[in-house]
């Protein structure tokens, strides 16, 4: 009985030195501030995509006759940009979050456990006000509970991130369950009968020939949507324009690792 008390205090202060839930949650929400910005540079390649195969359909003859055409390209390009801003306010937020926390804390080699055995530092947190050092990042080698061992492992864990991060992309992007594609899809349907309705040729709608060119304007952005996965996504934070978004700002987060106790 007293070996097993000894055992449960022992168990109990190890766990009062890591990172406690509010410090998870700290370091998941100063994670998804800096990757933020990543999912908007993503979502711009994405807006470029549209603007370059969008438009590969003829449009009928009976709505060029009574709609410009450069009505219509800027009707759908401006509503798909306030689509894909509304996505980019969704994907980078409470997801995106709960993603980083996943990947840090609850999935494969979570940063949780013991940090002194083996012991590679002498003390077990800093006195109050106080950070962690820098020192100590470099010898806390091994995956565990407190924000030295954060530190060390900072390179894997944003590989993990961007792992995840992908992978969202990606889903959101799929057919059958993002709602991404689901709102680009509406987006393109409901605008291009707007912009008819606005020139006084709403009833074209029923025209066959239109209804194939408003079936093609959504197979285009769908088509749009699977290169961008299978192309941009797949090579997030390894294109050039993305690289200091992505791996820019160590001297930020470090210090934000370290304040927790």
């Amino acid at each position: 009985m007293f070996k097993s008390t000894l055992l449960l205090l022992s168990v109990l202060a190890s766990a009062a030195f890591a990172c406690e839930p509010e410090c998870r949650h700290g370091l998941a929400a100063a994670f998804a501030a800096f990757y933020a910005p990543v999912v908007q540079l993503s979502v711009q390649d994405l807006h470029h995509t549209f603007s370059g195969t969008l438009f590969n359909a003829t449009i009928p003859k009976q709505v060029s006759a009574v709609v410009p055409e450069e009505a219509l390209r800027a009707g759908l390009m401006n509503s798909l940009s306030d689509t894909l801003d509304l996505f980019v306010d969704q994907a980078a937020g409470k997801p995106l979050e709960d993603g980083i926390y996943s990947v840090m804390f609850s999935e494969k080699d979570p940063f949780k456990g013991d940090c002194n055995n083996p012991a590679r530092l002498t003390r077990k947190m800093p006195p109050a006000g106080e950070s962690w050092r820098r020192d100590e990042c470099v010898k806390m080698d091994y995956i565990c509970g407190n924000p030295p061992s954060i530190c060390h492992f900072l390179d894997p864990i944003k590989l993990r991130i961007v792992t995840r991060l992908r992978e969202q992309l990606v889903g959101y992007a799929t057919f059958d369950n993002g709602f991404l594609v689901r709102n680009v899809v509406q987006t393109v349907k409901q605008t291009t009968s707007a912009v008819l309705a606005q020139y006084g040729a709403g009833s074209l709608i029923e025209d066959p020939n239109v209804t194939a060119y408003i079936d093609g304007l959504v197979s285009n952005s769908v088509r749009s949507l699977d290169t961008w996965a299978a192309v941009d996504v797949k090579q997030l934070c390894e294109r050039p324009g993305q690289l200091e978004a992505c791996n820019g700002w160590d001297e930020e987060i470090i210090p934000e690792i370290l304040k927790w106790p």
